[in-house]
């Protein structure tokens, strides 16, 4: 357990000595922290209250509370802050040893992009270094689950060689997406393909927040600073859908889950999840479910004998 977290204080920020190519949990508590060696391995940051600054490729990210940045090994990364009051943060640091055994369990599906992903990935520049709130990841759950646990003086029992070797399966899985809407974007210049994306990034969190009163595309568009037009497009191309069926589809699975729970009829679960009237909800819903709404729950019964 000793050899995975430790606790980063005031007292200790600069003895303890932090080495690269392991994993390792860092859980740090301060008011100021300035270091110029950010990212001795891969990294994920997670803060947990305020904020801290990051300075990678000339580009300053700031991480607020609740969001976390990944980025791959990489020298001269700066990471700053001076607060009033404590700020509280997670490091976590994926070694190259773990990286290489969930990648050869990944690759055993013979996914001929996930083999070209595997040869870049974690290298400049195919790596995409992006700010994401945590509730938007496939990891959000563990490291909800270690805020806790570290909260509750419980993390010897969750950290484990296991845990890190999940971590990172889930954080590959997730950028192998970024890497497939990258490759997907139709410019020559791979920065500013990651601009793009990162602005798209930014309307789909705009988007997760508020599917449900959302009523034309271009407030979406309007949150990254892109056209309409561009927006519909680039967003096309990046996840294979256009923001309209990615709106839809989320306030169809809200309605599904409502129905399910009995939360309301369908005439007000229809009207909750912004759908012009109870017809345009129907025919939505039949088409993506193939049936009808009022009939959901009576064919998802479980049989009884």
């Amino acid at each position: 357990m000793a050899g995975y977290f430790s606790l980063i204080t005031e007292q200790n920020k600069l003895s303890l000595n932090k080495g690269g190519n392991r994993d390792a949990v860092y859980y740090s508590e301060l008011n100021e922290w300035f270091t110029g060696n950010a990212f001795r391995s891969f990294s994920l940051k997670f803060v947990v209250d305020k904020y801290i600054y990051y300075r990678l490729n000339k580009k300053e990210y700031k991480v607020n509370a609740g969001s976390l940045l990944l980025a791959c090994k990489e020298p001269f990364v700066k990471a700053y802050f001076d607060s009033a009051q404590t700020v509280k943060s997670i490091c976590i640091d994926i070694s190259p040893a773990t990286v290489a055994e969930v990648f050869t369990v990944l690759t055993e599906k013979n996914d001929p992009d996930f083999d070209n992903y595997c040869n870049g990935y974690f290298k400049m520049p195919e790596f995409f270094e992006a700010v994401y709130p945590v509730s938007a990841t496939l990891f959000g759950n563990a490291l909800n689950e270690l805020t806790l646990a570290i909260n509750n003086n419980t993390v010897q029992y969750l950290v484990t060689r296991e845990w890190f070797f999940n971590l990172a399966e889930n954080i590959i899985l997730q950028e192998y997406g970024n890497y497939l809407a990258l490759n997907n974007l139709h410019s020559i210049r791979l920065e500013t393909k990651k601009e793009i994306l990162r602005r798209l990034h930014l309307a789909k969190q705009f988007m997760d927040e508020q599917f449900l009163f959302i009523n034309e595309i271009k407030e979406a568009a309007q949150a990254c600073n892109m056209s309409e037009f561009h927006f519909s497009r680039s967003f096309k191309q990046a996840f294979g859908l256009t923001p309209y069926h990615y709106l839809l589809e989320k306030r169809l699975m809200l309605a599904k889950k409502m129905i399910e729970e009995g939360t309301g009829t369908i005439t007000t679960i229809a009207a909750h999840c912004n759908f012009a009237d109870i017809f345009t909800f129907s025919k939505a819903f039949k088409n993506k479910f193939h049936v009808a709404p009022s009939q959901w729950n009576t064919l998802n019964q479980p049989f009884v004998n």
